[in-house]
């Protein structure tokens, strides 16, 4: 998780404001706190590990039928590319 120092560069404010909005403006930090804690949830789609792993997870929920035909669809896409 990010700390409110890290948030206060990417906002270019001083760590104490962020303390201050807690009582002086609930709300503005509730919607701060909420986005940078999303930010975090966020998969790095851009990242090939991710991808593979997420990948590899959703085969194992599949049906053995449905397994098949995806590894025939990814040769399939490899054969065309050369490899």
């Amino acid at each position: 998780m990010i700390t409110k120092k890290e948030m206060s560069k990417i906002l270019g404010i001083d760590q104490n404001t962020i303390k201050n909005w807690e009582n002086s403006r609930p709300v503005l930090h509730k919607i701060v706190m909420e986005h940078f804690e999303d930010d975090n949830k966020k998969p790095d789609l851009n990242n090939p590990t991710y991808l593979k792993n997420e990948i590899l997870k959703a085969i194992d929920k599949l049906p053995e039928v449905k397994t098949k035909k995806f590894y025939h669809l990814m040769m399939a896409e490899l054969a065309e590319m050369g490899h």
